[in-house]
């Protein structure tokens, strides 16, 4: 007879503090912010479990609907890129599990659910609408997590086992005196310079800058860094902008939710980082920062 495998539970400080000598800006132009843990799929999760988990967040998360899931991803190395994906035609005995929303009255915050995933995101709604900064957001993400490895016992489905987790900060970048950010990424990035080797170049319409970078411990890759400058334009007013976003993923070094957020908290150093790194002294003084070395 097998041994009954113990089910592991590691909780998850609640309180995060501030990394010291983390960047840091009054305005930051953070316009989304999204925490997501990938575990392991657990075959037993049905729509039902996900109506269960609905009932004990509803409160503060009382507007639900329903996505197509998102596909599982990993970081993986050594290996040569395909040069397009590659389709996979499988037979299911049961429909896929969807992706659950559950959102705020507001819109503000938003959780998603599916069987091999959990997400939160932060949304600016509306100008006014201050960000909280990523101790409040991830305190928040914290519980829920909880909440769901509580109904997995409860319910016998399984325990969350991470596998793959992702930090994602969106922001929209604007100039100041009307200057059109489209044509100047050189006063926003410090990876466009604007200088060619040929003085004939037609005036700059817009640009999109993207790169990636690999995380390493010990010199033995764990994850990258995905950054990009996209031109975009505001819903309310049509006015241009650039949407930088910076997004590190990883796997964690356990299989274990707390360490899940350890990464968590490590990616968003990351990505704080790395904002600061492409982005010019000029902007950051625009933004307001503090801790400028």
């Amino acid at each position: 007879m097998q041994p009954v495998r113990q089910v592991r539970h590691t909780p998850v400080p609640k309180a995060h503090p501030r990394p010291p000598g983390l960047p840091n800006f009054k305005h930051p132009p953070v316009s989304e912010v999204v925490l997501s843990i990938q575990f392991a799929a657990l075959p037993a999760m049905r729509s039902v479990h996900a109506g269960l988990y609905w009932k004990e967040i509803r409160k503060l998360y009382p507007k639900p609907s329903e996505q197509a899931p998102i596909p599982p991803a990993f970081e993986t190395f050594g290996g040569t890129p395909t040069a397009a994906p590659t389709f996979q035609i499988q037979t299911l005995l049961v429909p896929p599990m969807p992706r659950h929303w559950f959102e705020t009255e507001s819109g503000e915050h938003l959780v998603q659910l599916q069987s091999d995933r959990i997400i939160h995101n932060w949304r600016q709604r509306n100008a006014e609408m201050q960000y909280p900064r990523y101790e409040l957001i991830r305190r928040r993400f914290a519980s829920e997590v909880a909440k769901l490895e509580a109904l997995f016992r409860k319910e016998q489905i399984g325990e969350i086992r991470p596998n793959h987790c992702e930090v994602t900060y969106i922001n929209t970048i604007t100039l100041p005196e009307g200057l059109n950010p489209h044509h100047h990424l050189d006063q926003i990035t410090t990876l466009w310079t604007s200088k060619f080797s040929e003085p004939f170049v037609p005036e700059l319409e817009n640009g999109t800058i993207q790169t990636r970078f690999i995380l390493k411990r010990a010199d033995s890759p764990y994850g990258r860094v995905y950054v990009s400058f996209v031109p975009a334009f505001l819903v309310t007013n049509s006015s241009p902008v650039i949407q930088l976003e910076v997004t590190a993923k990883g796997r964690p070094q356990a299989d274990s939710v707390s360490s899940a957020f350890d990464l968590l908290d490590e990616e968003r150093g990351v990505v704080v980082r790395t904002f600061t790194a492409v982005t010019t002294p000029a902007m950051h003084q625009q933004w307001g920062r503090t801790n400028a070395h």
